[in-house]
């Protein structure tokens, strides 16, 4: 299941304008599942794999394509940034998928790197930073054919939880919906899925964004806790990863 965080707002969002302008201006932990995938057959003794060795870009590759410093405007700073090293994982040894079971009441956890973990191979992430408000980055490759997996998860969980309650730091159910609508002309497809807490105090709880692009079979992840202050930032990160996953 998708590891749950409580409702409540924890930071001020950051300014749109700043990390906008930014972006748009360059040119240039990954979720474990309780089960695992059964594992591809073993060859016969005796016998040589005729299994594909899987290969794509590892995670040292993908983190080459996040914005460093000297991207960004002054005062926004790249925090957290990782990646998951050489090795790229074959389709059957990736974790079950966990999104397709998740509860409803995982809506306000969603971010950037849960949103692409189920069939990523490698990947790398980072966090931009301002004033200790973030947006997280995450660029994933996956095995033939997953990337548009992923993304056909993500829109079904949206689908079925267009309306949930999730409970708020102090065990109050607090109600919300989930939006989700798609972008023209960035990658092959591109997705963005929204949460909203519903009710008289719902600019008090974390309203979290995450915008999805499709390039073949890598997928570039911006995610915000608050779409109500940093949408169009949110906006900028993901057309600049797609640029940059396309090679412009």
């Amino acid at each position: 299941m998708i590891r749950r965080t409580t409702l409540a707002k924890t930071a001020a969002v950051a300014t749109a304008g700043v990390l906008a302008a930014s972006l748009s201006a360059c040119s240039n932990g990954h979720s474990t599942a309780a089960a695992a995938r059964p594992r591809q057959a073993i060859a016969q003794a005796g016998m040589p794999s005729t299994a594909p060795v899987p290969s794509g870009p590892t995670g040292p590759a993908l983190r080459a394509l996040l914005p460093t410093k000297a991207d960004l405007a002054t005062g926004i700073d790249v925090s957290g940034a990782y990646d998951s090293g050489s090795a790229f994982t074959a389709e059957g040894d990736l974790p079950a998928p966990s999104l397709p079971a998740a509860d409803c009441t995982a809506a306000p956890a969603i971010d950037a790197d849960v949103l692409t973990a189920d069939y990523r191979a490698a990947y790398a992430s980072e966090e931009l930073d301002n004033t200790g408000n973030s947006l997280q980055l995450v660029v994933a490759a996956t095995n033939p054919g997953d990337a548009a997996k992923q993304l056909a998860e993500v829109r079904a969980f949206a689908a079925r939880c267009s309306t949930f309650a999730a409970p708020d730091s102090t065990g109050l159910s607090v109600g919300g919906t989930i939006a989700l609508d798609s972008f023209v002309g960035i990658g092959d497809e591109a997705i963005r899925i929204r949460v909203a807490a519903a009710g008289p105090n719902a600019a008090n709880y974390s309203q979290p964004e995450v915008i999805l692009v499709r390039v073949g079979d890598r997928i570039a992840a911006v995610s915000n806790a608050d779409q109500t202050g940093n949408e169009a930032a949110a906006v900028s990160a993901a057309r600049l990863l797609a640029d940059r996953l396309t090679g412009k």
